[in-house]
């Protein structure tokens, strides 16, 4: 297994098993949130107040994970891979970021877990809580980018930082919504772990159909 599939594998891992220590806590206490969601919310604001450096680079940070953003990076993407005729990691990349939306969707109508309102919200929502979506979004879609930038690179230091990059700005991307007062930390746990799970799965799928039509074992032949 190369270096980037690794940190990916190791990221789910972590995702998962802290989204559902968490999401497992949440669900089963007595109502639909914890005392640790609140106190968690609490802390951080009484730390970043409503306004100072780390506010902004929060705002600047759920701009990365926003629909937009990402529909437009996913785009761009496309576009490059298709410029190089390279369908298999098109169809990867495509599959990925389409799958990841349904599931999102239907998380967030089938929980309607209500926003938490224990302090004041520092960006606009609309949607139910659970699961954020800026945190799945942003982990199938950058996770996702990461795979196919390591699959392209010729030098396994470029894919690794490829892929630490894109760990990075999902955590930076989730965590902004817990500091913005958005979202109670489950809901992020919960779409870290199902974003990175989700990723996870489709690139194995890629990774066995490609071994099944006898193409080389190496990750780059997902190309």
């Amino acid at each position: 297994m190369t270096v980037p599939m690794r940190i990916l594998y190791g990221g789910s891992l972590l995702a998962l098993g802290a989204g559902l220590l968490l999401v497992a806590a949440s669900l089963f206490a007595t109502g639909r949130v914890t005392g640790f969601d609140a106190a968690i919310l609490v802390w951080v604001r009484e730390r970043t107040g409503d306004h100072g450096p780390l506010i902004v680079a929060s705002h600047g940070a759920t701009m990365m994970g926003n629909n937009l953003t990402l529909w437009i990076v996913t785009a761009i993407g496309l576009a490059y891979l298709a410029s190089r005729q390279r369908w298999r990691l098109c169809a990867y990349l495509a599959s990925t970021a389409a799958g990841g939306a349904i599931i999102v969707s239907v998380l967030k109508a089938l929980v309607d877990r209500p926003r938490p309102m224990i302090v004041a919200h520092l960006v606009d929502v609309r949607t139910a809580s659970f699961p954020s979506g800026h945190a799945m979004d942003s982990a199938f879609v950058y996770g996702s980018l990461a795979i196919v930038m390591a699959a392209q690179a010729r030098r396994g230091r470029r894919a690794t930082v490829a892929t630490s990059v894109a760990m990075l700005l999902i955590f930076a991307i989730g965590a902004s919504r817990i500091i913005l007062g958005v979202h109670w930390p489950t809901d992020v746990a919960a779409g870290w772990a199902i974003g990175l799970g989700w990723t996870a799965i489709v690139t194995q799928i890629f990774v066995w159909t490609n071994n099944l039509n006898s193409a080389p074992s190496s990750w780059p032949s997902l190309r």
